[in-house]
């Protein structure tokens, strides 16, 4: 090991190695390196070796690579579902089966109440207890008094905590 530059067991090459290329080709992308993003080459090298400028010079690669720009799938916007543009996610506690509805919005309470006993109900009966966000339609005195009726408890999840 003579001649070379170790740091917490990591290779420090410079920064002007003729090898940083083919090491970056290599574990970019080769099958296993199988063209896989910034984090995960930064990851799969840095375990390994050092230079200074790394995270630029990757982020640099990536960027430029051909076939990851090619395929790089795109951002897509929601799909719609016959003017249905909110989706209302309620999730079985014990089984943990999710349900997924949609909605129109604007929408009421009653709205909503209707398509819960219409699609969750009439699979489980009324729920012991709910866990909601703070949304005004969980929070109306018409979703109280209808659970209320129906013996469920409702409880309210704190800020971006459902």
């Amino acid at each position: 090991m003579e001649g070379r530059l170790f740091y917490r067991g990591k290779l420090v090459l410079p920064k002007n190695s003729s090898s940083l290329s083919a090491i970056i080709k290599e574990m970019h992308e080769s099958p296993t390196g199988g063209h896989s993003g910034y984090f995960r080459t930064f990851k799969r090298i840095a375990g390994v070796l050092y230079w200074e400028g790394m995270k630029k010079d990757l982020k640099e690669w990536v960027q430029q690579c051909e076939v990851c720009q090619r395929n790089k799938a795109e951002t897509l916007a929601p799909l719609k579902v016959q003017g249905k543009d909110t989706i209302l996610v309620v999730v079985d506690r014990l089984t943990k089966y999710a349900h997924f509805l949609a909605l129109a919005h604007p929408f009421t309470a009653a709205e909503v109440a209707q398509l819960f006993i219409k699609e969750i109900v009439k699979l489980n009966g009324f729920p012991s207890t709910i866990v909601s966000d703070r949304d005004n339609i969980f929070l109306s005195n018409f979703w109280k008094e209808l659970f209320r009726q129906a013996g469920t408890k409702l409880r309210f999840s704190i800020a971006y905590h459902p």
